[in-house]
């Protein structure tokens, strides 16, 4: 099954529950950002965050640490890659390419900000990490928000909220992050997910996509990116873009050449799975080495290489040994 482009209204067909939501996230927002100003010592307080350690205990610890697993970069390439090989190639694109974007922006506010997580002992941070926003929560808002509004299901939009909230919470609990750095994810965040869902709703009404020839949009998937790496500080940009310079570039080559269905029976979609999982971390994790990510360029061609399996390399792999068939 695929499904529609994303349009307005976004969250309902009755113009006053849409402006009730609407106004909600932005009031959200504004909530937020105003804690974050007037009460910024208390949002940053290590007090806070070390009274919550109390509950990283046994099962409970266990639950929180799967929802922030949820929100980690191999979680991301696993998912979007199994709806894009067996349940929506579009979802599955335009889902990754929200969370990829969003990282991105999310990584530049935190090198602009260049705040410390919580120093608490036994809770160990990645070197040159930094805190504010949480970029769980920030791409939780994006990644599941976007899903709820493109699939319009009742139960994943009861999911996007719990999974934003439980992800925010985990973050604190497991003492990553402070509480303005959550209440930054969703003053960033929010405002973030409107914009994409305004720009899709106006590219399909529009159908400015369409007006460009491949050779076009394939330069531009690529030329877009290097530009991006090329100005953004940090070593992240280079990963996070290039997998969607590799995923954009496959996807436009698949969408108008090779078109693969993604419906197989049962067990053809578990071999898909296992087999292009398998490929897409010996790209990520084994050519590491060669291609380490302390090089701009290399980190970038081996994320790129990664980026071009889930969307091209995968789906021809699924065709030309039965697991898939091609579309009509």
């Amino acid at each position: 099954m695929d499904y529609p482009p994303v349009r307005k209204p976004y969250f309902s067909e009755d113009p006053q529950r849409e402006s009730f939501w609407i106004m909600f996230l932005l009031g959200v927002t504004v909530i937020s950002a105003a804690i974050l100003v007037l009460a910024w010592p208390l949002t940053r307080s290590v007090e806070v965050i070390a009274a919550l350690q109390s509950w990283r205990v046994g099962p409970v610890e266990f639950i929180f640490r799967a929802f922030t697993f949820l929100g980690d970069d191999e979680f991301f390439m696993i998912f979007f890659s199994v709806i894009i090989w067996c349940f929506s190639k579009s979802l599955g694109f335009w889902g990754a390419f929200i969370l990829l974007s969003s990282a991105t922006y999310s990584n530049l506010i935190k090198d602009i900000t260049v705040l410390e997580r919580p120093p608490l002992e036994g809770v160990v941070h990645p070197e040159g990490s930094y805190a504010f926003p949480s970029g769980h929560t920030l791409t939780a808002v994006t990644v599941w928000g976007y899903l709820a509004v493109r699939v319009n299901n009742k139960a994943l939009w009861i999911w996007a909220v719990v999974a934003v909230v439980v992800i925010a919470f985990s973050r604190m609990v497991l003492g990553y992050h402070f509480l303005g750095d959550i209440l930054g994810g969703l003053a960033f965040g929010i405002p973030f997910l409107l914009a994409f869902l305004w720009l899709s709703s106006k590219f399909a009404e529009k159908g400015w996509i369409e007006k460009f020839s491949m050779p076009v949009l394939l330069i531009l998937s690529l030329a877009v990116p290097v530009f991006l790496v090329a100005v953004l500080p940090g070593a992240d940009p280079s990963k996070i873009l290039g997998y969607l310079a590799g995923a954009s570039f496959g996807y436009i080559i698949e969408k108008e050449k090779l078109r693969v269905s993604v419906k197989s029976p049962a067990l053809s979609q578990l071999i898909k799975v296992m087999a292009g999982v398998a490929v897409l971390f010996g790209i990520i994790v084994g050519l590491g080495g060669l291609l380490p990510s302390s090089v701009t360029a290399l980190g970038f061609i081996r994320y790129a290489l990664g980026g071009v399996w889930v969307t091209l390399g995968a789906p021809y792999l699924f065709v030309s040994v039965g697991l898939s068939r091609r579309e009509g």
